[in-house]
């Protein structure tokens, strides 16, 4: 079932979450928002066209240039370290229509999708001179028009022709554009003008509802190209181009496996929570294109952090855009609908709920007033959806962080049982609880206090008449022991790269419930530190000790640390970790292996080599014991046994794989920019292949060390 339109409020979207839960799982729905466009052109080389997954239409032409150029950064974004448009300019007179570039893409879900982007038309561009089209296509080719400097405006063409008129434009000036497609009625163009602001909260200066007639089939391709006639001269500029469409869409059919109702799953005495960290979804009321993350963290120019400034961005990515919502939402009603979202998406993966923070302090201050009111968004949200999905409160004590009980001289345990945040939380039903009642209390670095601290915590808690179950997170293993009275669950903030941790055995004789860490990778522009995750041998590794070891609980660190970790569907990551976790969440939840049903690929590779020569930044460091690998991998899971193949550049690799899951891993080159193509093939025939997203660069200002992700399906 898809997700109601925003439009009608929140009432409906609370209706549905509680009523449809079943209905929801059958859903036959099988598109992804993973592979439509999300690009800022900045990660490429100047001087040359954007490497796939762009690819150029047309062919140049003597007098005409198309190229990315650092001089033509759309101003809305403001990136003057990195910043890149890509710019066409068209001095012949006997060519140059229909050149441009183009971005194919797999279908995406039914329901709204948005298409934003920044340009530009240059002076000799005036009516009857050089125009700039954008096109969204399906695989017929029919779609939706943009026609830009057309008779010197800015119209609109659906697929049966009809042209709509929006309004005029000049030359030598930037505009954002953005198209909202619902599923059912008119589109929504706006215009934003740079000259008069860049800010999205200011508004668009033109909003239009046009009537198009929507393909029957789903668009799967953008266009961008000149138009006009040969004899046309001028030029244009894009940048900033964004897609968003439905992320929590239902994938239970582009999973390898056939997953349990999510009922039956809940009823496992194994429990599976997900780390929420303050970095939310990015789903809000204003324009995705010109989004918080695309203006700041990930903006280098913006970035005034010093110990990220060799990395240039604050962050390496972000979650995938979502449509926008209406903006007649208060902001607690937007959050509400943004965490709402988030429970659907993390329930559907079959884990019990969220481990979020919380603050103490009764009247926390700017980012922990954020943290504060998203986590009990959190709470609301999980109550509205699921009352079977809970969140874990960790609550901060505002004490000094340390390993050995440095944080009681500054915080009162008294005074934290009381505060109102932990009231508070004692009082909502979304909390989670044990079946003898006890509420779960938890605080990363537990160990910043000691057991006697935690001890007068509990024993007012319990005066009150609540109860609680303390599960400590840990950072060290200096005072495991001395817990071990009161602990009833203990976690750690775990390894980071592929070697045995068996956290089960350190702490099975000292606690009731033994968590799991389930780490992905660690990656910090801090400092531009990260330890070696082997691809997904970090996350897979993990998985299979905290299930062959008898782990009680585990928790997925994190859902949205994108200053570390982060594993909800993002940019670079796609859906690849989300869908790992599922699996073996079930795996963990049943103690049986999912049959595998349907044949699925999962690719997973950094973007440049580690020892790539940076521009402008420097050379990463590895932490841990683990040295750098440069590696391609494919992680496949097999219905039937078949080959994988890995292409890199014109050298061809070939593994032999058998029913199950096979990890094939070839050599990443040094000084080679392509983009490794990924196969299974049955019988000589390929039955599933596709590039990866990503393209591996041999030129680089700034390193990118996150490794990228994404699946594959047949």
């Amino acid at each position: 079932m898809r997700f109601l339109n925003p439009i009608f409020g929140l009432l409906p979207i609370l209706i549905l979450s509680l009523g449809c839960n079943a209905v929801e799982e059958l859903s036959a729905q099988t598109g992804t928002v993973e592979t439509l466009p999300l690009d800022r052109f900045d990660e490429y080389p100047a001087g040359k066209l954007p490497p796939h997954p762009w690819q150029m239409v047309g062919d140049l032409v003597e007098g005409v240039s198309l190229e990315l150029s650092s001089g033509d950064e759309s101003p809305f974004v403001k990136n003057e370290a990195t910043g890149k448009g890509l710019v066409l300019k068209d001095e012949s007179a006997t060519g140059g229509s229909g050149l441009g570039i183009r971005h194919d893409f797999l279908a995406p879900p039914e329901g709204e999708l948005y298409l934003g982007f920044d340009f530009r038309l240059d002076e000799g561009s005036e009516p009857g001179g050089v125009e700039f089209a954008g096109k969204l296509l399906s695989a017929e080719g029919t779609g939706i028009g943009l026609h830009l400097g057309r008779n010197g405006s800015l119209s609109v063409e659906d697929s049966a022709g009809q042209v709509t008129e929006i309004c005029a434009l000049e030359t030598g000036r930037w505009y954002h554009l953005s198209v909202l497609l619902p599923e059912i009625g008119d589109a929504t163009i706006s215009l934003r003008d740079a000259t008069k602001s860049t800010w999205q909260r200011s508004g668009p200066q033109v909003r239009k509802s046009v009537p198009v007639s929507n393909p029957a089939t789903p668009f799967t391709r953008l266009i961008f190209s000149s138009e006009g006639p040969d004899a046309a001269v001028g030029g244009w500029a894009l940048d900033n181009v964004c897609m968003a469409g439905q992320v929590d869409a239902v994938r239970r059919s582009l999973l390898p496996f056939d997953q349990l109702p999510l009922a039956e799953l809940h009823q496992s005495p194994r429990k599976v929570f997900a780390y929420y960290f303050i970095y939310g979804s990015g789903v809000d009321q204003y324009d995705p294109g010109l989004s918080w993350y695309t203006r700041t963290v990930l903006n280098p120019s913006a970035n005034q952090k010093k110990d990220r400034a060799d990395a240039g961005t604050e962050l390496l990515y972000r979650p995938l855009p979502r449509p926008p919502l209406p903006s007649n939402l208060s902001q607690d009603e937007l959050m509400l609908m943004a965490r709402t979202e988030e429970v659907r998406l993390a329930r559907r993966m079959g884990i019990d709920g969220f481990l979020a923070d919380f603050w103490s302090d009764p009247h926390p201050t700017n980012g922990q007033s954020y943290f504060q009111k998203n986590s009990f968004a959190l709470l609301d949200a999980a109550r509205d959806v699921d009352p079977e999905f809970k969140i874990l409160p960790a609550v901060y004590s505002g004490g000094k962080s340390g390993i050995r009980g440095e944080g009681d001289q500054d915080a009162d345990p008294i005074e934290y049982a009381n505060s109102p945040t932990i009231q508070r939380i004692l009082q909502h039903p979304a909390t989670l609880r044990l079946e003898d009642g006890r509420v779960v209390l938890s605080m990363w670095l537990t160990e910043r206090h000691s057991p006697g601290w935690w001890k007068r915590v509990i024993a007012e808690l319990e005066r009150q008449g609540h109860p609680i179950a303390l599960v400590c997170q840990f950072n060290s293993y200096n005072t495991l022991q001395d817990f071990s009275p009161i602990a009833y669950g203990m976690a750690h903030w775990g390894p980071r790269e592929p070697r045995p941790f068996d956290w089960t055995a350190k702490v099975r004789d000292l606690t009731t419930k033994v968590v799991y860490p389930i780490c992905a990778q660690d990656v910090r522009t801090r400092g531009c530190a990260l330890w070696e995750a082997g691809g997904s041998q970090t996350l897979t590794g993990l998985w299979h000790e905290a299930i062959e070891t008898g782990a009680d609980w585990t928790f997925l660190i994190s859902w949205s640390d994108y200053s570390e970790q982060a594993m909800q569907p993002s940019s670079c990551l796609g859906f690849a970790p989300h869908d790992l976790n599922t699996y073996y969440t079930q795996w963990f939840k049943t103690g049986e292996q999912p049959p595998i049903v349907r044949d699925v690929l999962y690719y997973f590779y950094r973007k440049n080599h580690t020892e790539v020569d940076p521009g402008k930044g420097k050379t990463w460091s590895f932490r841990g014991s683990t040295k750098p690998r440069n590696e391609i991998e494919l992680l496949a899971f097999l219905a039937k046994p078949g080959t994988l193949r890995i292409q890199v550049g014109d050298r061809l690799y070939e593994q032999e794989a058998p029913q199950g899951i096979t990890r094939f891993t070839v050599p990443l080159p040094k000084g080679e920019t392509f983009t490794p193509e990924f196969s299974l093939l049955r019988d000589g025939k390929a039955e599933a292949t596709r590039k990866g997203h990503f393209t591996i660069l041999d030129q680089v200002e700034y390193p990118h060390m996150l490794y990228s992700s994404g699946v594959i399906t047949r």
